[in-house]
């Protein structure tokens, strides 16, 4: 995705009356079928409207990689039109056989879809397939947008053709498509009866976003469609990936949008991207900075697949409440791992979760409660103690901020360090009030309670803090209840 995603779809718009002339029209590319910009192709979310561009114009590739062609010197090129181009290829039918789709303006050789076909054959000895269609990915957006309907039917036909011709069974194919690539990837499976999954990674929003179900990626295209939204931001603001839930589980890490890592908002993607025009030169820079969020998504998706923390989501009403602290309980099957493994789990619906603003991503997430007997003014911090080793220190409140005896602090934390079962909590309390308001908040900070769910294994742990004084700028350890 450019950084100029944005300025070029408002062109699109403004060339209204020249693409005009190419409006309300029908095309048929044999075998694919016929595709017209007839309803529902043509609703108010789609301001132009124009037919697909021919195959011989998009030019897709699909490109196959296994463990014995694992690099892209020696990817072999495969065809729905020609199966020989199949039986004499490394393609085995015994092997699960995964599909990656690009999105607007990328290619099939792009860094992020070379490091997922990589994670991809580390993890398991498969099939993977690239669908490079860079050529019909292109400026104007209006027309991208129009060519995915031919790239998944090509797809589409190609599993068709790998099923009859190797007898593939449609439940061993996975495709994951990114933006544009996610919508291939919805009418590619609307071809395949029970094509077993689809992964939509930050679908595209413009065009796309409240549209009628058959013009994007929806639950009925895959016997099982998992999405993952990280930049649903309004297209005012840059977003570019929907909001609505498209699958049968959707994820909304950090509540779907404005990823950690990434500049928020209008004004801090645009001077960071001029910033980058100005002192770097830099057009990757520049890419990185407005599709920050939108890129999330892949990154996202390629480290669960080989990484051996969970990516543990949970339901919830929005993502407020999530931040809350409110969410952590599963109740049965409710909660799911984000991305490779979210297959594996029966939840459904929107599921949401926390992540780290740099790679690796996936944080471990609790929810504490502390309860003081007496007045507090100052900043406490809990370090977890684990079976695997202890976490950095969290902060568990702001500078300045006072309590009240027997009020309960209530904190929602994660943390990256994977420290195995909780065994210990240790705590300090740095007092923080002025020489004028001291006098009023004693040295020693007195607890009632301590108590931590742990949203990984669902374990609710009390600590022996009951009686307890926490000296100013002193730390105390506090093990758990039944070994005080």
């Amino acid at each position: 995705m450019k950084s100029v995603f944005t300025f070029f779809l408002l062109l699109t718009v403004s060339y209204g009356f020249i693409l005009d002339s190419v409006t309300n029209k029908k095309v048929c590319y044999g075998e694919l079928g016929c595709f017209s910009t007839d309803a529902p192709f043509n609703g108010l979310e789609r301001p132009i409207t124009v037919v697909p561009a021919s195959p011989a114009d998009i030019q897709t590739k699909f490109l196959l990689y296994t463990r014995d062609n694992p690099t892209s010197a020696n990817e072999q090129v495969l065809s729905y039109s020609d199966p020989s181009s199949i039986l004499s290829s490394y393609y085995s039918r015994d092997k699960p056989t995964k599909f990656i789709i690009h999105g607007f303006t990328h290619h099939g050789h792009r860094q992020w879809i070379l490091n997922m076909k990589q994670a991809l054959l580390q993890k398991t000895d498969m099939n993977v397939i690239v669908v490079d269609w860079g050529q019909g990915a292109g400026i104007p957006y209006a027309q991208a947008t129009a060519n995915t309907r031919v790239v998944g039917a090509q797809t589409g036909q190609l599993i068709l053709t790998l099923i009859n011709v190797t007898n593939t069974q449609a439940a061993n194919v996975h495709v994951i498509g990114h933006s544009l690539g996610a919508h291939i990837a919805g009418y590619a499976g609307d071809r395949v009866p029970h094509l077993g999954r689809i992964t939509g990674l930050d679908p595209a929003d413009p065009y796309f976003q409240g549209g009628d179900p058959v013009i994007r990626l929806d639950a009925t295209d895959a016997d099982f469609v998992d999405v993952i939204h990280t930049d649903a931001s309004s297209i005012l603001e840059l977003g570019m990936g929907a909001i609505q839930q498209m699958g049968h589980v959707d994820f909304y890490p950090n509540g779907g949008k404005d990823q950690p890592g990434c500049d928020a908002g209008l004004l801090g993607k645009v001077s960071h991207t001029v910033w980058n025009a100005v002192t770097q030169l830099d057009y990757y820079a520049g890419e990185a900075t407005v599709a920050c969020s939108h890129e999330r998504s892949y990154e996202l998706f390629t480290e669960s697949i080989s990484s051996t923390c969970p990516f543990r989501a949970y339901p919830c009403t929005s993502d407020t409440e999530f931040n809350q602290g409110h969410c952590l309980r599963c109740n049965g099957d409710e909660c799911s791992n984000m991305g490779y493994d979210s297959i594996n789990f029966a939840a459904r619906g929107s599921l949401y979760l926390k992540t780290q603003p740099t790679a690796p991503f996936c944080n471990y997430h609790y929810q504490i409660n502390v309860t003081g007997k007496n007045n507090m003014d100052g900043i406490l911090t809990v370090v977890l103690q684990g079976q695997k080793g202890n976490s950095s220190p969290v902060k568990l409140m702001s500078d300045n901020e006072v309590h009240t005896q027997g009020h309960t602090i209530s904190k929602f934390i994660t943390i990256k360090e994977d420290i195995g079962d909780i065994q210990a909590v240790a705590m300090q309390y740095d007092k923080t009030s002025s020489t004028l308001t001291g006098w009023a908040y004693p040295e020693d900070w007195v607890l009632m309670g301590v108590a931590l769910m742990d949203g990984s294994n669902q374990q609710l742990s009390s600590f022996c803090g009951y009686g307890k004084s926490i000296t100013n700028h002193k730390a105390i350890s506090m093990g758990l209840v039944g070994t005080c």
